[in-house]
């Protein structure tokens, strides 16, 4: 059983709009990458709003597996939107998916980093890795619960808890470079589209 967090609270100031409700395949980005998760298998996922909340909150399915949670620090960095995403999910999942909005995936490779954490018991976290690049999204055991909802921007967040739990990460070769995606900028996105 999967959790997924779907951090979608950034202002977008680099790209100059909402990154959230960029137009992906004729769907909100935000809205195209619930979909995903929860065509990946993923029970709950908690979206994690704050700048646009409103715009952004519009957007969205109505549905009982999608659970929203609002970051009002937002604008103290990404860590105070994990806190917020892995303080709502459920004790009771085996693993944690942290995935940005401005960082699409597929539901394939959700599954292919499950299949890995799954077959490796000494394995904590997986992360996808393409053509030597490692990847995003990555996934946590959900032993790594109580290190998610407490991450800071002081100790920089995931990278910390990655770092904390290195001889226990696995690195999963996917053949999709949309594991190495950004949305930052305009052009970015514009390169994106061509993969889409």
């Amino acid at each position: 059983m999967i959790a997924a967090i779907l951090l979608a609270a950034g202002e977008s100031a680099r790209m100059g709009r909402p990154k959230q409700l960029l137009d992906w395949g004729g769907t909100p980005l935000v809205t195209a990458q619930v979909e995903t998760l929860l065509a990946a298998g993923c029970r709950p996922v908690v979206l994690v709003l704050g700048a646009h909340e409103q715009r952004v909150r519009s957007a969205i399915p109505v549905r009982a597996d999608v659970q929203i949670a609002t970051n009002r620090q937002w604008s103290t960095g990404r860590a105070s939107s994990i806190r917020a995403g892995a303080r709502a999910v459920p004790s009771s999942v085996d693993a944690v998916l942290v995935s940005s909005v401005d960082q699409p995936t597929r539901p394939e490779v959700v599954t292919r980093l499950a299949e890995a954490l799954q077959s490796n018991p000494t394995a904590r976290i997986a992360v996808p890795r393409h053509d030597g690049r490692n990847g995003h999204p990555p996934l946590f055991d959900a032993s790594l619960l109580p290190e998610l909802q407490s991450v800071t921007e002081r100790h920089e967040g995931l990278r910390e808890v990655r770092r904390r739990h290195a001889e226990h990460t696995m690195f999963v070769n996917v053949d999709d470079p949309i594991v190495t995606l950004n949305l930052n900028t305009h052009e970015a996105y514009q390169n994106a589209l061509t993969l889409l």
